[in-house]
């Protein structure tokens, strides 16, 4: 039984929709309306609730009727289900803030952002076609946006010219981090960025790089 609920979970988060629904749920801890899953992820509410209906059944998500105070139509609400693994979160965030203090000074931080560069290369690289395969530019800003959500931000891509492309990062995986540790989170999630970008073909490389140009949003601008 065991075994099967562990297959049910990991076929509902295999999917990537599914997947940013049920971190985006984690991340706010709070009950969610289809609304606002829809503004934050730029998709349709039809194309989201079967992915929530989908979570629902794997036991991740949960759903809750709230009626307004106003005459109207109740809104469905959806939370994440918090089991054994989700709450021992914390114990990632305490081994981070030591690792993090480990990393202080500029040889620390150095070297954290070359392992992220390289960890950036992998995760881009893994969707990437295989030698000697030719694809269209925009083939690979879909594996470069894919890789990014993967690595746990919001990205929308937005091309400024044939070589250009801006990037609006709208969430940022170590955001819990940053308050604390602000300087070598926001190099590590630089050397991330690089690194993808440099693994994509034809490779890209950073322009410009505005950590928090808006509250919670960071904007990249990549050319080839």
């Amino acid at each position: 039984m065991a075994d099967l609920k562990a297959l049910q979970i990991h076929k509902a988060l295999a999917d990537d929709t599914r997947f940013r629904l049920y971190r985006y749920l984690g991340l706010t801890g709070r009950p969610v309306s289809v609304r606002e899953l829809s503004r934050r992820l730029s998709l349709h509410p039809n194309t989201l609730r079967p992915h929530l209906r989908h979570l629902e059944r794997a036991g991740l998500v949960t759903r809750e009727i709230r009626r307004g105070s106003n005459v109207g139509r109740p809104q469905t609400l959806y939370s994440i289900v918090v089991t054994a693994d989700t709450a021992e979160d914390g114990d990632y965030r305490l081994l981070s803030e030591i690792l993090l203090g480990a990393m202080s000074g500029k040889r620390g931080r150095d070297r954290a952002t070359e392992l992220a560069r390289e960890w950036g290369g992998y995760l881009a690289s893994r969707g990437a076609p295989k030698p000697g395969v030719r694809v269209p530019a925009g083939r690979n800003l879909a594996a470069l946006q894919e890789a990014m959500a993967r690595a746990g931000f919001e990205p929308r891509f937005r091309r400024q010219g044939r070589q250009v492309v801006e990037v609006t990062l709208r969430d940022c995986p170590f955001r819990e981090l940053v308050e604390d540790h602000r300087e070598i989170v926001c190099a590590v999630h630089l050397g991330l960025l690089e690194g993808m970008l440099a693994a994509v073909k034809p490779s890209l490389e950073v322009r410009q790089f505005r950590p928090f140009a808006e509250r919670s949003i960071c904007r990249l601008v990549a050319a080839g």
